[in-house]
């Protein structure tokens, strides 16, 4: 068994640290408590003071990382719906557009609204097929051969038509043809899809005006007469004909709403 020896000087000390440790849990304080109640709770203040303002600090950490969590999560959802927002005015302002359009093209060709069928373009390939799609079919009364009719003239024919859709043929497709006369020339001319449409069948060096409009004569059994196909660029001799390219006078790339006339139609504008 291990003895611990202590010095004298320092069992003095400790006794006598021991016999004021005990006096003061005696004695009593005015302030209520003992002394060494006291004591401890005066050494011990500062470090509970610390921990609390730790604890208090903890908290509102947490407290701040939930509150910016759910700011963060209405940030999101507040960016969501002013996206939904901008695709529904996107939305409207196309719908509004097309029916302003389609006003226009009504009260421009009234002859021709009464038997026509409004349309609205939903799909378009021009460099390829030089086409359009249309929303409006065959249960809505649109035929093979319907000659379809822009706010700024003739577009093309009805070439394709489904249930609930159909395509268009533009004057820029290469099969493309409309007998057409110029104003101001007696000939009827055949104008001429692709690229650049073109008037062929006048003699050689007939005088044809540049920037004349170019109307339909209705003789290929399709177009109506008296609609405006384009405008007249500068003519060329080419061979035994005087070739006349067109400026048509729709751009299929801008085209909204378009007039499906009855197969045939008859009368002008």
């Amino acid at each position: 068994m291990v003895r611990i020896k202590l010095r004298p000087d320092l069992t003095i000390v400790l006794v006598c640290v021991a016999l004021y440790i005990a006096s003061a849990a005696q004695a009593r304080s005015p302030l209520g408590g003992t002394a060494l109640s006291l004591a401890v709770a005066t050494i011990s203040a500062p470090a509970l003071a610390v921990a609390n303002a730790a604890g208090e600090a903890w908290e509102a950490f947490w407290s701040g990382r939930r509150n910016l969590a759910s700011t963060l999560a209405e940030l999101g959802s507040l960016r969501q719906e002013s996206a939904d927002l901008r695709r529904t005015n996107q939305l409207l302002s196309a719908e509004l557009l097309a029916l302003r359009q389609g006003s226009r093209l009504l009260a421009a060709y009234p002859s021709l609204a009464e038997s026509a069928v409004l349309a609205r373009v939903i799909a378009r390939d021009l460099p390829r097929t030089h086409t359009l799609r249309l929303d409006r079919g065959s249960h809505d009364g649109v035929r093979t051969d319907s000659p379809v009719l822009a706010e700024g003239g003739l577009v093309g024919r009805v070439d394709l038509v489904l249930d609930h859709s159909c395509r268009v043929q533009l004057l820029t497709h290469p099969g493309a043809a409309a007998a057409a006369s110029v104003e101001g020339v007696q000939q009827e001319a055949l104008l001429m899809g692709g690229d650049q449409p073109r008037l062929t069948g006048f003699p050689p060096y007939t005088q044809v005006p540049l920037d004349t409009p170019v109307l339909s004569t209705g003789s290929e059994g399709i177009y109506p007469p008296g609609l405006l196909l384009g405008t007249t660029l500068e003519a060329r001799n080419d061979g035994i004909f005087t070739v006349v390219p067109v400026r048509l006078a729709v751009r299929a790339a801008e085209v909204t709403v378009v007039l499906v006339l009855a197969p045939g139609g008859r009368g002008a504008p």
